[in-house]
Formats: structure tokens, sequence, C-alpha cells
């Protein structure tokens, strides 16, 4: 008779492979999810080489970045220092007989003013190096720490200005990543749009900022008019549809129904039910007046920064002499409303204006939450600030089409490769360990259904390299059964009863098992840390592949075998192994 703890177990295992099937059959099957009745709707995304894509290698130039802040640097110089009591004569940019990626800076001066100058550059300016002195000149080029820290800027809302480029193609499972200091790799899968891909993320940020009319229109009877205009018209947005063209579409709809001189504008917002920014689940809707007050080629820089009284993070930006000039008109003019930060037409924030802002320096203050998710908002809303005020030139260096049918061959290989291995392992531990061979066989079918349904219930996105996780992840389960079958044996050989070599068995093999795993798990966290793309989708699909391993071979394959002798314990004289 079968103990509590048995039956709980059994349970448990039957819900697990009940959901993962639940999970699995969309994808196994290919349903179109559009028209299906099954409960669950969603499959596995699949890789650039496996349905198909573009895959990109785009070059920064740094150059032009560095003339860029060194440019404002010379124009900032002068108002500094006269607030320090200096009077420059001169402060240019100098290209001319330099390295091309280290332009400089030079000052002209009154010779007596040169020790106070220096200390207050030292002071105010230290991202800069001092590279030459002479009586009434001083030459400025950028310090090391500074170089990097825009290296990694410009890398940041490069990636930033690229993701919101290709959210126009509705791409589920984009891959950007920096590759090396000056390159990023972008993977776009399904795409067949490849020269408008390629114009679209090579075109400059467009950054501008807008007043919320939330005064003729309140946001609940904007949200109800774009319901009513959605279902009327058949409107709504459907998922793998530009995002723009959704926007456009509302807009004209609209006329009429807002205000004149407004227009309606979104901001995304993943994580409320969306699987990608592009979902309809995850929309914030925004009355804007179409005037933008200011734009991004007034913004300067933008830097995360703590409240010296809360010290909770918050963004501050500075903005060009005519940027500071129209933001305090704008803000005087508008207090108490909120102004809309517009990157590419989508907001991405709408803070109030609680003062005056004058001086051509301002702040952004974030809304409540933990301070490590306030940290990360700062952030992400500095690089998009960055993006419009600071756009770097991209090269486009290399470009690889991936058709479709290349990625279905690969898949039908891929699928055929790992069912007639599977079978061939099965048919071998059947007839080399008999019916223990079975019960393997069982736990290894219920291991390859858990990781695929993890995979697809993480929202993960399946590339050849990950096939070959899966099918490393089979033969890594195979060999915990052959030591556990074989540790059995022994302890059969040794004279213990079948119950005893069997309890034996799995506690003796367990530390070995997971000795391997555990070994193999640190090399997939290497790949995933300092990997990229294809690299660590292998890496992810192997860590799943661990944990399931482990629950099957060690839980679901003793399950097994204690039902078998908790059922026939009486009449159990040898074990089929």
């Amino acid at each position: 008779m079968m103990n509590r703890g048995w039956w709980a177990k059994l349970v448990l295992l039957v819900v697990f492979v009940v959901t993962a099937v639940i999970y699995t059959v969309p994808t196994v099957f290919n349903l179109n999810t559009e028209k299906t009745r099954w409960p669950f709707k969603q499959k596995i995304n699949l890789g650039l080489d496996l349905q198909g894509g573009l895959y990109m290698v785009l070059g920064v130039d740094f150059n032009k970045v560095y003339a860029d802040v060194m440019a404002r640097q010379a124009e900032q110089l002068p108002q500094v220092m006269k607030d320090k009591g200096i009077a420059l004569t001169s402060s240019r940019l100098v290209k001319e007989g330099f390295p091309i990626d280290d332009p400089r800076v030079e000052l002209q001066f009154q010779a007596a003013d040169s020790d106070k100058l220096r200390a207050a550059v030292k002071d105010r300016f230290p991202n800069l190096r001092l590279t030459g002195d002479k009586p009434g000149t001083l030459e400025l080029g950028l310090a090391r720490e500074a170089r990097q820290e825009i290296r990694d800027k410009t890398i940041n809302q490069s990636i930033e200005v690229i993701r919101n480029r290709i959210d126009e193609f509705g791409v589920a499972e984009p891959v950007i990543a920096s590759q090396g200091n000056d390159r990023i790799t972008v993977e776009l899968p399904g795409i067949k749009e490849v020269q408008r891909a390629k114009d679209l993320i090579g075109r400059t940020a467009k950054l501008e900022f807008k007043i919320v009319d939330d005064k003729d229109m309140p946001p609940s009877r904007l949200a109800q008019i774009i319901q009513e205009l959605e279902t009327k018209n058949n409107a709504a947005y459907k998922d793998g549809a530009r995002f723009s063209d959704y926007v456009v579409k509302i807009n004209e709809l609209a006329q009429g129904k807002i205000p004149a001189g407004t227009q309606i504008a979104f901001e995304r917002v993943k994580g409320q039910g969306a699987r990608t920014e592009n979902e309809g689940a995850g929309r914030i809707p925004y009355l804007l007046f179409s005037k933008a007050e200011v734009t991004g080629e007034e913004l300067q820089d933008a830097s995360v920064a703590f409240d010296p009284e809360t010290r909770r993070p918050n963004v501050s930006f500075t903005l060009n002499p005519r940027g500071a000039d129209l933001f305090d008109k704008v803000t005087a003019a508008n207090l108490h409303n909120r102004l809309a930060i517009v990157l590419d037409n989508i907001v991405h924030s709408a803070p109030v204006i609680q003062s005056r802002i004058s001086g051509g320096r301002g702040q952004i203050t974030l809304g409540s939450g933990d301070g490590e998710k306030l940290m990360q908002e700062a952030k992400d809303l500095a690089i998009v600030l960055r993006a419009g005020a600071l756009p770097a030139q991209l090269e486009f260096l290399e470009q690889r089409v991936v058709g479709p049918s290349l990625g279905q061959d690969s898949i039908q290989a891929g699928a055929k490769a790992g069912v007639v291995g599977c079978l061939l392992i099965f048919a071998f531990i059947s007839i080399y360990y008999r019916m223990s061979g079975v019960v393997a066989s069982v736990s290894l079918i219920f291991n390859a259904l858990f990781l695929l349904a993890i995979l697809i219930g993480i929202d993960a996105t399946l590339t050849l390299p990950g096939m070959a996780g899966i099918a490393l992840t089979i033969g890594m389960a195979v060999d915990s059964n052959v030591l556990i079958f074989e540790r059995i044996r022994d302890e059969l050989m040794e004279g213990k009863s079948v119950t005893g070599a069997v309890q034996a068995g799995f506690q003796k093999a367990f530390t070995a098992i997971f000795d391997a795993n555990i070994t193999h798990g640190i090399i997939a966290v290497i790949l995933m840390t300092y990997g990229t793309g294809p690299i660590r989708g292998f890496a992810v699909t192997l860590l799943i592949g661990i944990l399931t391993t482990l629950f099957c071979a060690i839980t679901v394959c003793k399950l097994f075998f204690d039902g078998y002798l908790g059922f026939r314990k009486s009449e159990i004289k040898q074990l089929s192994i």
C-alpha cells in the first residue's frame, strides 16, 4: 500500500504533465492561434536561424561623437569661466594636427589667469585632460575615463534608438546587442522589408517635448473615444502590424472628436499582459498639443542624478541657450500641466511641471517604487533623452538575409535528427536495461516535454544552438539514468534486496549526478553572461535542461520505481534491470 507522500507526488506530477501539454500543443501541432479554441494560444518564438529574417552589424562613428562632445565643451567653457571671473579671449575646437579620435579644445586667455584657469577647469570639467600649456594658451582633450563613459553612453543610446525603430515591424523577439567597443548586432527574425528596415534604423532620432492637453479632454474620456473608434471602425491594433500605422489611423478617425491642434500619442508599457511592447494590452493614450515646444536639437545632455534630501534618483538635463529660453517660457506658461517626452512619436514619460525651469537645466522626478526599479527607470529615461540629444552616426558593416525556407529546413532537419536520436536512445536503454529502461524512456519524454513547456512559458526564443541544447539535455538525462541503474545493479550483486538496492542506488548516484550537472551549469552561466545571441540561447536551454534533468532523473524515475515496488512489495524477488 502506498503512503500519502507518494500519492501527493503523483498528483503533482500529473499537474505538471497536464500543464506542460497545454503549453506545448500549439507549438507541436502548429495551431492557428487566432482561430483555435485551445485554452493556451502562445507558441514558442523562433530565432533568426529558424524562421529567417535579417542580420546586421552596425558600426558606431565615435570620431564624430568625440568631436560633438568637445564642440559642446568649447561652447560651455566661456560662460563657466566668466562666472569664475576669468575672461577667455578664444575657445575653439581644433581637429587639425591631432588624431582623428582625439580632438582638442584650445583656450586663449590673459597669462595672469593661468593658475586660476587650470584650477577652474579641473574643478568644473573633470572629464577633460590638459594636453598643452603655453603662456596665454591651454589645450584640452578628453580624459580616458570620459572617453570610455562616452562610448558606453553612445552604445546604449544607439541600442535604444534601434529598438524604437524595429518596434515598427512588430518583431516579437529582436536581438540587439553590443559587439566589442564600437559595433552593434541586430537580428530581426521574420523581417522581409530589408531596405525599409535599414532606412528606418539608420535615421536620426526625433525627440520632442509636448504639452499634454488634460484640460480640454480628461484621460478617461480620451480612452473612451479610442475604444469607440476601435470598435466602430474595426481599427484595434493587431499584433505584428506597424504601430505607427495604427497611431495614424486612430488620429484620422479622431478628427472632429478631439480639439483642433491636438493629436493622440501612446506610451507603450510592457508587462501589462503584452508579450511585446507593440501589443495593444500595454498602451497608455495621451492627448498632446501638436506643436513641439522644444526638440532634441536644443538638448545638450541628460544623466541620472539624486535628490539631495530624499536620495531618490531622477533625471537631470541641460539645454543649449536657445533651448533654455524656450523651456523657460513653456514651463512658466504651463505650471501644473504635464509635459510629454516624445521619442519617435512614442511617449516615454509625462511628468507634471512643478515650477518654472530656467537657466537651461531641469530635472524629471520619477514616480513611486522601490529604489532599484526607480534607478533602472531613471537610467532608461536618460538613455532615451540622450538618444535625441547625441545621435551617433551608424554605418552598416555587414548584412545577411536568412530565407524562411532555409529556416524551415533547419527546423525539419533538427526535428528529424532529434526524433531519430531519441528513438535510438529509447531502443538501446529499453533493450539493455529492460523494464527499467522503459521507465527511463518515459522519464526522458517528460524531460523534453517540461523543457519545451518552460521555454514557451518564459517567452524564450528557440534557435538552432538551442535545439542542440535540447539534444544535449536528453544526453545528460540518459547519463543520469545510467548512473542510477548501474548503481542499482551493483547493490543487487552485493546481495541486497530489490527495495534496498533501489533506495541505495538513487541515494548513492545522486552525488555524481548533481556534481556533473553543476559543472554543466557553471559553463552555461559563463556562456549566458559573456555570450551573445544564439550562444546565450544555447546557455538558457542548457540551464533549464539541467533543472528538468535533475527533477526527472531523481524524482520522476524514483516515483515510478517506488510505485512498482509498493504495489508488489510482497511478490517481487528480482528487478528487470
